[in-house]
């Protein structure tokens, strides 16, 4: 009977009526322009809050990862140059997100005039990743027209920003007078920044003696407007960052970044479990990515604020994100690469085992050995397609020309030399179709064909050395990371459990970069990246400060309050 009376009066047409009414008068009344300010009955008047993100906003991260994924997937980083490139191109999205994520926490209304600036700055990302194929750590003649677009994209976006600020201030200054000086003063720093980037234009003319670094100005401009925005926001009533959800919005790109993480996982698996299905080792070596990315996003969230930071310690937080993310990606990516090399060095043993038993007593027929060779080479299913043609062709034509000679002579026939360097090419191509296949490729590659085996070796051995020393470099950085934010989030409420938290985490950051130190010797760092175990050292220092945390906190909650007094 309940039911049945609530329904009646739940469609009673008045009370639909009145729903009918309220839904159409939210969805249809979108004003012009709003003011950013509360104006409740009774209350001093002050920015409106919000707690979470808005759809827009989480639109323009989405909008900044593409931006991400495009640059990553037309860009190998296999040298010191292209690592900076990466980084470069990485800073100048990342510090125009920071702008406008930091005009939005505070002033963002949904307004007509506020969805049109936002589709301009969606424009702007989209302007980014137009630019980002061309983008290098040197300004050349065949790439100045991307720089020239980047300068007058960064001037665009801000001139934008001025504006929005410029509008803001206007609606301030009566009600807010001191947060109107404020947003007046970021306002004009906005406007002579974007006068900055557009004079820069012209610096990027094609013409002798131009600073081919010249770019790097940008990131003076990045550190001003970050410090500038951040400390007169600090310094002025009214318009501060600590009651805003400023660390939701760094939490948020932090976990789409790692979301990355975990499309490269995928992928990892479509390049190595695809051809073949899966086998013993290609499920140890992506469990350890897998694994890998789980705990860190794990490290990361137990470290998320859970209370209001200081004044100082919100902008300190959020400026290491900007290291930390660069961090994040490149280790993310190393460990991609770490794994398919992992792949690839069991199908070069394979092959190398097959020869090897082609030559052992007793010896098979030289027919039945050759073939086995040829299924061993077509059981890695390469694709020659991704730029691997020249090997193919050469790799065909040593199968077709091994018959013609003894496969494994004698030392009286002479012909020692023949098998030998024939089947030592054999390998080369194999290898140089295998990363080829995977994506990998050394840098200033030339034509493999003009190579000898030995030479197109050591081009990937010198690229695995160097993705070697750069991971377990920005490993030990994150892990710097860790520790700051742990002193920065508080995560332990006793001084004691704190330090020994920040402490164990700088500690075990160091030990990952002295692994570094295995790059002077080859044997040592062979052996070490031709096993799963390099998968596993970072994840095994992420699952013990994780333990660490755990048992601190149970340190905690039973017989440490009464030895120690709480953090203030």
């Amino acid at each position: 009977m309940i039911p049945i009376l609530f329904k009646s009066w739940f469609d009673h047409p008045s009370s639909r009526d009145r729903r009918a009414r309220a839904a159409t008068q939210q969805r249809s009344v979108i004003a012009f322009i709003e003011s950013p300010i509360d104006e409740k009955e009774g209350d001093l008047p002050h920015l409106r809050q919000q707690s979470e993100a808005t759809p827009i906003e989480l639109f323009f991260d989405l909008f900044f990862v593409a931006n991400l994924s495009t640059f990553t997937a037309t860009h190998e980083i296999n040298n010191v140059e292209a690592l900076w490139a990466y980084i470069g191109f990485l800073g100048i999205i990342w510090f125009t997100w920071l702008q406008v994520t930091l005009f939005d926490i505070r002033f963002a209304r949904d307004s007509i005039f506020e969805r049109i600036c936002k589709a301009l700055q969606l424009a702007a990302m989209v302007g980014f990743a137009s630019a980002g194929s061309r983008f290098t750590t040197r300004v050349q003649p065949e790439n100045v027209w991307a720089f020239q677009s980047l300068s007058l994209i960064l001037g665009g976006s801000r001139l934008l920003l001025a504006l929005q600020y410029t509008v803001n201030a206007v609606f301030l200054r009566r009600r807010m007078i001191p947060a109107a000086r404020g947003v007046s003063i970021i306002a004009g720093m906005q406007f002579v920044s974007s006068l900055t980037y557009l004079l820069m234009y012209y610096a990027f003319r094609p013409r002798e003696g131009v600073n081919p670094y010249i770019w790097t100005v940008w990131f003076v401009l990045f550190g001003v407007e970050m410090w500038v925005v951040m400390g007169t926001s600090s310094a002025t009533p009214g318009i501060g960052l600590q009651d805003t959800h400023l660390n939701t919005r760094m939490g948020l790109l932090t976990l789409i970044i790692i979301g990355e993480g975990v499309i490269s996982v995928t992928r990892l698996v479509n390049r190595t479990v695809g051809p073949g299905g899966w086998t013993k080792w290609s499920f140890v070596h992506i469990l350890g990515v897998t694994t890998s990315v789980y705990f860190l996003w794990q490290a990361y969230f137990d470290l998320s604020p859970r209370r209001v930071l200081g004044k100082y310690s919100q902008q300190i937080w959020a400026q290491l994100h900007f290291p930390f993310h660069v961090v994040l990606i490149l280790l993310l990516e190393g460990s991609q690469i770490l794994a398919l090399s992992l792949d690839i060095t069991l199908k070069l043993r394979y092959l190398a085992e097959t020869i090897l038993w082609a030559c052992e007593d007793p010896r098979p027929r030289p027919d039945y050995a050759i073939r086995i060779l040829r299924a061993t080479i077509v059981d890695m299913e390469i694709d020659y397609s991704r730029g691997a043609v020249n090997e193919q062709i050469t790799i065909s034509r040593i199968l077709d020309d091994l018959p013609n000679h003894p496969l494994c002579p004698s030392r009286r026939t002479g012909q020692v030399p023949i098998a030998r360097d024939m089947l030592s090419d054999l390998v080369g191509n194999v290898t140089a179709a295998l990363f080829s296949t995977m994506r990998i490729m050394p840098s200033n590659h030339p034509d493999p064909g003009r190579l000898s085996s030995e030479q197109l070796l050591r081009g990937y051995v010198a690229l695995l050395e160097f993705v070697y020393v750069y991971y377990f470099a920005v490993a030990s950085l994150s892990m710097m990371f860790f520790g700051a934010f742990v002193l920065l989030a508080r995560r332990h409420t006793l001084r004691r459990c704190m330090g020994i938290s920040a402490a164990a985490r700088v500690s075990l950051g160091m030990l990952l970069g002295s692994l570094m130190s295995f790059s002077r010797h080859f044997p040592l760092v062979y052996s070490f990246m031709t096993s799963p175990a390099i998968l596993y050292a970072f994840t095994l220092t992420l699952f013990m400060v994780l333990l660490m945390d755990r048992l601190l906190d149970r340190y905690q909650s039973h017989g440490g309050r009464t030895q120690e007094s709480e953090v203030p």
